[in-house]
C-alpha cells in the first residue's frame, strides 16, 4: 500500500505534501512516511516559540502555529494510506 504525509489547517482540506510508493521505497513506504514525519517532527520541536501546544504520535503530529498577535492555527501532518 501506498502512503503519503498530509497537512490540515485547523482540520480542514488534508493536502499532500510528500508521497511515497511502495515501489520508489523499496516496498518500505510506510517506514520511509514515518522517517520523514519525525524529520519534520524534529524540525517543529526545534522553534517552540513559534509552533506551541506540540503534540503528537508515530503518525501524525499536530501545533498552534502563531499567525498574529492574537490568532493561531492548529496545524496537523499525519500518514494516511494514498489516495
Amino acid at each position: 500500500m501506498d502512503y503519503a504525509i498530509y497537512k490540515t489547517n485547523d482540520g480542514r482540506a488534508p493536502r499532500v505534501i510528500h508521497r511515497f510508493t511502495q515501489h520508489d521505497c523499496n516496498h518500505r513506504a510506510k517506514a520511509a512516511a514515518r522517517k520523514k514525519l519525525d524529520d519534520m517532527r524534529y524540525r517543529a520541536l526545534q522553534h517552540t516559540a513559534i509552533y506551541r501546544n506540540f503534540r503528537g504520535t508515530p503518525d501524525d503530529f499536530e501545533y498552534d502555529y502563531i499567525t498574529s498577535v492574537n490568532t493561531t492555527e492548529r496545524i496537523r501532518f499525519y500518514i494516511a494510506p494514498l489516495k
